[in-house]
């Protein structure tokens, strides 16, 4: 599960204990090594003197030491290292999406056509295209696109002034049911 560009914070891990009360095996890599911020464009602006490469890379090096995992969950900056994931590696199953989409070929490959996808979408919400998401979606015929009218960015994070805890609980509920149809909890 990769955070989004506030970094990995305490509503991100809350988030990921949830879903591993639920039986989940659930790995938070942290790809600001530590950093995180109070206000999204700060993170942005973190995230570009990292460079979209770095974390990419950085989620495809943390999968490489969790073998295990077999769906990637990517909140909004996340969306990118667990697109690149499921787009080049065999064992991923699964992707939910929360908040971002990138187009199949922006990340140098194509969606692998079996893999299933929610997408999560805040709408309106200035952090997605349109054309991104319907680049995604005509590459993936397993997809799923869920709009939540009126929360903001990212709803889902109890710990950042976006939270919306209607629009977050459902959004765990079919998060939850997902995992149950393509990974089911042991």
């Amino acid at each position: 599960m990769f955070h989004h560009a506030l970094g990995l914070t305490e509503g991100m891990r809350e988030f990921a204990s949830r879903l591993r009360a639920a039986g989940h095996e659930v790995y938070t890599p942290d790809l600001y090594d530590g950093d995180t911020h109070s206000h999204i464009d700060e993170g942005v602006a973190h995230a570009e003197r990292i460079g979209h490469e770095r974390i990419i890379a950085a989620g495809l090096e943390a999968a490489s030491e969790h073998l295990d995992a077999t769906v990637a969950i990517g909140f909004s900056l996340g969306a990118m290292p667990a697109q690149a994931l499921v787009q080049t590696q065999d064992r991923f199953v699964g992707c939910v999406l929360m908040g971002s989409v990138v187009p199949p070929a922006a990340l140098g490959s194509h969606w692998r056509r079996e893999v299933p996808v929610e997408i999560h979408l805040a709408d309106p919400d200035e952090w997605w295209e349109q054309d991104e998401l319907d680049a995604l979606c005509a590459e993936a015929p397993h997809h799923e696109v869920f709009r939540y009218e009126g929360a903001m960015h990212l709803f889902p994070d109890r710990s950042v002034r976006d939270y919306d805890a209607d629009a977050a609980d459902r959004f765990e509920d079919r998060v939850l049911a997902f995992l149950a149809r393509v990974a089911p909890a042991e």
